[in-house]
């Protein structure tokens, strides 16, 4: 394990390997130095080095480029991995389904674009037009799907021959409806997203798609146990709120479902890709509960314990009724794996749970940087504006950084 766990730091072996390795470094470069570009806005404005007026200034033109650098970095890495999947696919390694690729790719491509046409024209023509690429997209993704299972190449191609139609439903429709009620719930005083948040977003993505890759163990049906790859998406549903954070998780879970595609059920796609991943924004959930107030590491832990309990639950439904099959393939290390329900839970828990533990571990240690609690907790204070208070704040970038300015102030007080 620990030499496939190097080889995926420096391994040139291939066109895919290649640039999985280069991607991950580029990524990681790219974390620091956002995080110094903040940080140093962050101590000049402590120590007063500069005029508030230009450190305003700065901090905009800071915040434009890394939405250029960071949706920049997401498409190329998607463009990137297209391409080694493709080559892979001529070398035999891997398989593609035409009727699911192409409708997956071109939606996820017309999310990336309007997040860019909204970046450099946001206004209500641009949303409406950039709101009905997409919803065609979607559309031609789930027509595409349902003609896909309907002909039963989606059963053939996954060597799958029973499914429990009402059951992939029923736990589709009621997880589904768990994470949106929970998100509108627990984030109440949710605004909507403004440059710095898609910022944080692309940046989130970007780094949680590259650690995807650095793949500690890689099961026989999907799911792995990777390098903290769902660290970026919780701290930005943390900062950022339930709402939010369940929206950039549903991307992440369209990137997935292109990266490592098990689809035969367009309620198990829903489940395995959407939920799974869109459940991961509810990191929040006690923050915004006001649970284990003053003590931030104990509410991201217990927060992203809930999330991946329903990232779990969404899984396992999915295992239950899509692949529990399967099971009868390893009936042999005892008669309860014939137990489709005894299977898919014995499955999950074996990538899940270190996932998580590896999550937890990797957040204490950033969270033990005082500078990185107190970001965290700017974020936090900026997105909890509301009314008055918050339409000045949004119509004044001035306001905002005096504002967070205040924030940092009291942080180190507290401190």
């Amino acid at each position: 394990m620990f030499k496939e766990i190097k080889n995926y730091f420096a391994n040139f072996s291939d066109a895919t390997n290649t640039c999985r390795t280069i991607a991950l470094w580029v990524t990681i470069a790219l974390l620091v130095a956002f995080v110094i570009s903040r940080l140093y806005i962050v101590v000049a404005r402590k120590k007063q080095a500069y005029d508030e007026g230009a450190l305003t200034a700065a901090s905009k033109m800071i915040n434009g480029a890394w939405i250029v650098i960071a949706l920049t970095a997401a498409v190329c890495f998607i463009v990137t991995f297209t391409a080694c999947y493709f080559v892979d696919v001529a070398h035999g390694k891997d398989s593609l389904f035409p009727i699911l690729f192409y409708p997956l790719l071109v939606f996820v491509l017309a999310v990336v674009a309007s997040a860019i046409t909204l970046f450099v024209k946001p206004n209500k023509i641009a949303k409406i037009v950039c709101a009905a690429v997409c919803g065609c997209a979607l559309v031609a993704v789930i027509v595409c799907m349902i003609v896909y299972y309907t002909s039963g190449q989606a059963v053939e191609n996954n060597w799958m021959d029973v499914l429990s139609n009402i059951g992939l439903y029923l736990s589709a429709v009621i997880l589904a409806a768990v994470m949106i009620v929970g998100a509108i719930f627990l984030d109440r005083k949710s605004k909507p997203m403004d440059t710095r948040t898609i910022t944080y977003a692309a940046v989130c993505v970007a780094l949680s798609f590259a650690l995807s890759y650095v793949r500690l163990f890689k099961m026989p049906m999907g799911g792995s146990i990777t390098f903290a790859s769902m660290l970026p998406l919780m701290l930005f549903a943390f900062m950022f709120g339930s709402r939010k954070g369940v929206v950039v998780g549903v991307i992440y879970g369209l990137l997935q479902a292109i990266q490592d595609p098990w689809i035969i059920h367009p309620a198990q796609f829903a489940l395995d890709y959407l939920v799974a991943f869109g459940g991961i924004g509810l990191t929040g959930c006690m923050r915004e509960l006001g649970a284990f107030k003053g003590n931030m590491r104990a509410q991201f832990a217990v927060g992203a314990i809930v999330a991946c309990a329903l990232r779990f639950l969404a899984h396992y439904f999915a295992g239950v009724f899509a692949f529990g099959e399967a099971g009868l393939n390893y009936v042999k290390y005892g008669s309860a794996f014939a137990s489709a329900y005894f299977y898919s839970f014995v499955y999950q828990c074996l990538y899940l749970i270190p996932e998580l533990a590896i999550v937890i571990v990797a957040a204490m240690l950033v969270l033990t940087s005082s500078s990185f609690r107190r970001q965290i907790e700017i974020r936090i204070a900026a997105g909890a504006k509301d009314g008055k208070q918050a339409a000045a704040i949004q119509s004044s970038p001035e306001a905002d950084e005096q504002s967070n300015a205040t924030v940092a102030q009291t942080g180190d007080k507290q401190q």
